[in-house]
């Protein structure tokens, strides 16, 4: 601050609370030209010149002792110098100054409505009584009112008096909040701007301006005025060039967001240090920018360009699977334009993906299932087409203990699976549709599907809308795809429809929300089932969980029907799934609910977090819990009752399914891929790993109370 202002006006911040008071002029003689001095010190030195109005006043005092006033005369000028000692801070000579006004006059007061809180203390302590007009304090001041207010006024004085700046805004803000005075705003604004809060310091400073002006008080509005245009002259500014192209732009300036419409506008900050961030995508990266800016005051840096001109250039991270020479080129690169020439531009006309994996599959009921399969695609993306097909081929063993107790040996079977798929999408809608078909010696299955989707809103919203038909044949084999069926039991058609919506809640954030709703109709039951029946009254309430197959033999009824189920089927999922990708690795949660009009009601929770290790090899631990409850028409233990006509009644509906009774999986495991090569060559390779161990609780079952398997896959893919 220039000296000749510090000099002028810091007084008057020190001084806080400005007096304007010209009391009508009276008189004759030495009285009119002491109360002249009273009335100038009150419109032009004080408080703006406290040190100034002391000495005149202290001049006009002299005077009046040695040429003779009147002593209402000499009290004003007394009742003056109190006021300028109180805002002086000099609380034990302001009462002096007010104890002698009294002796010289006993009716003298402080001028009508323009005591501060101070002197309305001071002068209260010394003339005993009170006048709410301000010829004296308030009655004691009720706690937090005016005492609190004193008190904060007089820590901001000492503060800014010790170059405690930050402590002078603290305790000003204090006194603001229980007594909103211009003045004391006036002296936050000044600490506000002594302490490089510019910005800040211009609003307190206008705010107090206003008021001045509303109050029509000419000191004020004085003070505020230069206080304001000198804070005008030092305050700089920043504006933004924003990247052309990026739709997702994200700008924070110090960690406050700025509207990517407000960019170009320009802003008013403080001297010092600040960073700025962006963040957006860039052919498809998610691509960063940072700096960190040192703006000067203005009038200490003349030649600083104001505004400062932040032009925003982003670029990927060197994790996020960029070449060191794009690397290179990027951080050469002098504009957004530059930058994308440096990044892989996406300009395949075809891309053909070909994938195999072998999986396998083993639990503690002595199932092991072994899958081979592979898939290959072709995909324009120039021309928005694409085309795949896959096939698999599942080996099953078994000799659980469903089979023991219905005396059957152990098996071993195969399936075939396999399906071809097809999509268009020219632009922002499209379609996908889908035919497979699987077999195996008792079930054959058919199904064929379309899906719609459309992107709206830049891309930002894509909706989903589906529909599959399935038709099975359930049976007995041996049976192929070639060789003739017999289908013992019927047949299942499924009708499942789905509608689901993608949002890109930002570069980095995907969430999903959808569900599904299936009609089955037809007999789904197993042909190989039978299931135990047992005397209702004697057995049936004592048969254990998890009874063993020697248990059930030597308890059950002789008849065993075959497993019966209902042959209509609703079911409903709804669920949500949230991708956030992170600085090196991506979250991924999701969650599906589940019930159908057999009563089953069911819950799964699915949790991955996918960390790139480095530019080849990313790891995921995996994590999945499933809970569900029984049917309603699922019992443990299922009675019968031998009829007049001597042939035994069963349930209706019956089976032997402990897929059907109340349980929870736990599953933990985890993965890894690793990408073989440059990846950004022509031709690129991964490894992918994944193993699971999952174990379910069975809460109503015979035979099994418990089931431990372990899941595990190797693949292998090629893309060119």
């Amino acid at each position: 601050m220039p000296s000749w202002l510090q000099s002028r006006f810091l007084p008057v911040l020190v001084g806080l609370l400005l007096l304007v008071v010209a009391p009508s002029a009276q008189a004759a003689g030495e009285d009119a030209a002491v109360r002249d001095v009273v009335q100038q010190v009150y419109a032009d030195d004080y408080p703006a010149n406290l040190k100034g109005a002391q000495k005149k006043l202290q001049d006009a005092l002299s005077s009046c002792m040695k040429k003779g006033c009147s002593g209402p005369v000499k009290a004003e000028v007394q009742i003056a110098l109190g006021m300028v000692a109180s805002q002086l801070g000099n609380a034990e000579d302001a009462k002096q100054y007010f104890k002698s006004a009294l002796a010289s006059d006993p009716g003298a007061k402080i001028p009508d409505g323009k005591a501060t809180p101070a002197i309305k203390t001071q002068f209260a302590e010394v003339s005993g009584k009170s006048d709410d007009k301000g010829g004296g304090a308030a009655t004691a001041p009720e706690e937090g009112g005016l005492a609190a207010t004193i008190t904060h006024i007089k820590e901001a004085l000492k503060a800014d008096q010790d170059g405690r700046l930050d402590d002078c805004i603290i305790a000003d803000k204090k006194a603001l909040a229980l007594d909103d005075s211009p003045r004391t705003r006036l002296h936050l604004a000044s600490c506000e701007a002594r302490s490089g809060k510019l910005v800040e310091g211009l609003k307190d400073a206008q705010i107090a301006l206003e008021v001045g002006i509303q109050k029509s008080d000419a000191s004020v509005m004085k003070i505020a005025r230069n206080r304001v245009q000198e804070l005008i002259k030092r305050i700089p500014h920043v504006t933004f060039e924003p990247p052309i192209g990026v739709k997702d732009l994200r700008v924070t300036f110090d960690d406050r967001s700025v509207p990517v419409e407000a960019l170009t506008k320009k802003f008013s900050v403080d001297p010092g240090k600040h960073r700025v961030k962006a963040e957006g995508t860039v052919n498809g990266f998610t691509s960063q920018f940072e700096e960190e800016l040192d703006i000067k005051d203005r009038e200490a840096a003349p030649g600083q360009a104001d505004p400062i001109i932040v032009k925003i250039t982003l670029k990927p991270p060197a994790n996020d699977f960029i070449t060191p020479g794009q690397i290179k080129c990027m951080l050469t690169a002098k504009s957004q334009e530059e930058v994308q020439k440096c990044l892989p531009q996406n300009q395949k006309n075809l891309v053909v993906r070909v994938a195999g994996d072998f999986s396998a599959y083993s639990d503690t009921n002595a199932v092991g299932v072994y899958t081979p399969a592979i898939n290959a695609s072709l995909v324009s993306p120039t021309g928005g087409w694409n085309v795949g097909g896959n096939f698999a081929l599942d080996a099953v063993s078994a000799a659980s203990p469903d089979i023991v107790s219905s005396a059957s040996p152990p098996f071993t079977e195969y399936r075939y699976a396999g399906g071809v798929t097809g999509g268009y999408k020219p632009g922002l809608v499209g379609a996908q549709g889908s035919v497979s078909s699987s077999s195996s010696p008792d079930y054959v299955s058919y199904t064929a599907g379309l899906r719609l989707l459309a992107e709206l809103n830049d891309k930002l919203i894509t909706p989903t809308l589906g529909y599959s038909y399935s038709y099975d044949r359930v049976g007995r084999g041996p049976n192929n795809w070639i060789n003739d069926f017999i289908p013992s039991k019927g047949y299942i058609h499924t009708h499942e429809f789905e509608a689901g919506v993608t949002f890109i809640i930002s570069p980095t954030a995907i969430a999903l929300i959808g569900g599904t709703f299936a009609m089955e109709r037809g007999d789904g039951s197993q042909p190989y089932r039978y299931i135990p029946t047992f005397d209702e009254l004697n057995v049936a309430p004592f048969v254990p969980v998890g009874a063993t197959v020697d248990l059930v033999n030597r308890t059950r009824l002789p008849i065993k029907p075959l497993e019966q189920l209902p042959t209509e089927r609703d079911r409903i999922a709804v669920g949500a799934r949230f991708n956030k990708r992170l600085q090196n690795a991506t979250l991924r949660m999701e969650q599906r609910f589940y019930f159908d009009t057999w009563g089953m009601k069911a819950s799964s929770t699915d949790t991955r977090y996918m960390v790139d290790l480095s530019r080849h090899l990313r790891v995921w631990p995996h994590g999945r819990l499933h809970v569900q409850s029984d049917t309603k028409f699922y019992s443990r233990a299922y009675t019968a009752a031998l009829g007049g006509d001597g042939t035994f009644v069963v349930p209706l509906y019956r089976t032997g399914d402990r897929e059907l009774s109340p349980l929870f999986t736990l599953t933990a495991g985890g993965g890894a891929r690793l990408g073989i090569g440059e990846l950004e060559g022509d031709i690129k390779f991964g490894i992918t790993f994944v193993g699971d161990v999952m174990y379910t609780r069975f809460l109503n079952a015979l035979y099994v109370t418990t089931r431990t398997a372990v899941y595990g896959s190797v693949g292998f893919d090629v893309e060119f």
